[in-house]
C-alpha cells in the first residue's frame, strides 16, 4: 500500500513539474501588473503572485505617467520647465511602486517595478511584447457596450491592442476584497468555437501546476462529440483531471452560475478579441463573460491575432525607462 501511495505522488509530482515547464514555456512566470496608485487597481495582486507562486516566476509592477504638454503650467514672460512635472511624478511613482514591492517581498515573491511616460495601454502592450511577459493581471471594470462607445476605458484599449493574455478580476465584487484568495480548485473553460482553442495550452500548464482540475463547458450537441473527446484526451494525457459540462440553455449564463457556485474558480476563455464597434455591436462570449464573471477570468487571443498584435507591437515600440 506505501508503494502504491509514492508511485501515486510521483506521478502527481511529475504532472506539476511538466505544467510548469509548459507555463515557463508559455512566459506564464512572467506576469505584468499595471498599477494606478488605487486600491482598486491593487485588488489584482493576490492573484498576480499566485502564477509567480505556481511557476516560480516574478511578478512587474508597472506605472504609466501621462505625457506632459510643453505649454502647460506656462505663464507669459515666464520660463517654464516641462519636465518638473513629470520628475516629480517620477518621483511619486518609484516610491508607491517600493512600498508596494516592500509589502509583496515578506511573502517571498519576487518582484520589480518599471514606469513610462505616455499613453497607458500603449505603455503596457509595448512592455508586454518587448520583455516577453506571459500574461497582464489588471483590476477593472468592464464598461457596458454603450459605455465603451461614449468612453472606452484602459481594459477596452488593452483588448483592441495586446498580444499577451488577459488576467482579469472586477475589484468592485465584494467577495474579492473581504476574503483571503485561495488557489483555484477548478478551471472553467468555455468551448463554444475552434478560437476557444487557443486557452488549452494555459490551461493545461495552470492546472497542474496550481492541481486544480478543468471543468469544459461545451454547448449541447451531437456534432460536438468527437470534439470533446479530443479535448478530453488533450488533458487526460497530461495527467490533468477533467470533465465536460453540457449546456443546453444560455451559455454564458450557465458559466457564471458555475462559476459562482465554485467559489474561487478562475474562468478561462479563448476570443478572436473583437473590438470597437464590432465589439459593441456583435459582442462575444468572451466579452459577457468579462462583464458579469464574479471571479478572476483569463482571455486568451486566438492565435493568429496574437502574432498579428504582436508584430504590430514590435514595429510600434516606444523606449521605456526606469526599470529596477
Amino acid at each position: 500500500m506505501a508503494q502504491l501511495t509514492d508511485s501515486i505522488q510521483q506521478t502527481h509530482e511529475d504532472v506539476r513539474r511538466d505544467s510548469i515547464n509548459r507555463g515557463n514555456s508559455l512566459n506564464l512566470n512572467r506576469v505584468l501588473v499595471p498599477l494606478n496608485g488605487s486600491q482598486h487597481s491593487e485588488q489584482i495582486l493576490p492573484f498576480a503572485t499566485m502564477f509567480a507562486e505556481w511557476f516560480s516566476g516574478e511578478i512587474t509592477l508597472f506605472h504609466s505617467l501621462p505625457p506632459t504638454h510643453p505649454a502647460r503650467g506656462a505663464r507669459p514672460r515666464q520660463v517654464h520647465y516641462p519636465d518638473a512635472p513629470h520628475d516629480r511624478g517620477t518621483i511619486l511613482a518609484s516610491a508607491y511602486l517600493e512600498e508596494v514591492v516592500s509589502r509583496l517581498g515578506p511573502d517571498g515573491i519576487s518582484c520589480r517595478w518599471g514606469i513610462a511616460t505616455g499613453d497607458a495601454a500603449t505603455m503596457i502592450t509595448s512592455r508586454a511584447t518587448t520583455s516577453s511577459f506571459g500574461i497582464i493581471a489588471i483590476a477593472t471594470a468592464a464598461r457596458s457596450r454603450f459605455q465603451r462607445l461614449i468612453k472606452p476605458g484602459l481594459l477596452d484599449a488593452l483588448w483592441k491592442t495586446t498580444a499577451a493574455p488577459l488576467l482579469i478580476i472586477n475589484p468592485h465584487h465584494t467577495d474579492l476584497i473581504s476574503h483571503a484568495q485561495k488557489a483555484p480548485k477548478t478551471l472553467i473553460i468555455p468551448r463554444h468555437h475552434r478560437s476557444s482553442d487557443s486557452v488549452l495550452p494555459i490551461a493545461s500548464a495552470m492546472a497542474g501546476a496550481s492541481r486544480s482540475k478543468i471543468k469544459i463547458v461545451e454547448k449541447k450537441s451531437k456534432n460536438n462529440r468527437k470534439n470533446e473527446l479530443e479535448i478530453f484526451n488533450y488533458f487526460s494525457n497530461m495527467g490533468i483531471d477533467a470533465e465536460i459540462v453540457r449546456s443546453d440553455g444560455n451559455f454564458t449564463r450557465q458559466i457564471h452560475k458555475l462559476q459562482a457556485d465554485d467559489p474561487g474558480s478562475w474562468i478561462l476563455v479563448g476570443s478572436k478579441m473583437r473590438s470597437g464597434i464590432r465589439r459593441s455591436i456583435l459582442g462575444s462570449v468572451a466579452d459577457k463573460l468579462a462583464r458579469d464573471a464574479v471571479g478572476p477570468i483569463v482571455v486568451v487571443a486566438d492565435s493568429k491575432i496574437t502574432k498579428q498584435r504582436a508584430n504590430a507591437s514590435h514595429k510600434a515600440t516606444k523606449a521605456l525607462t526606469t526599470v529596477h
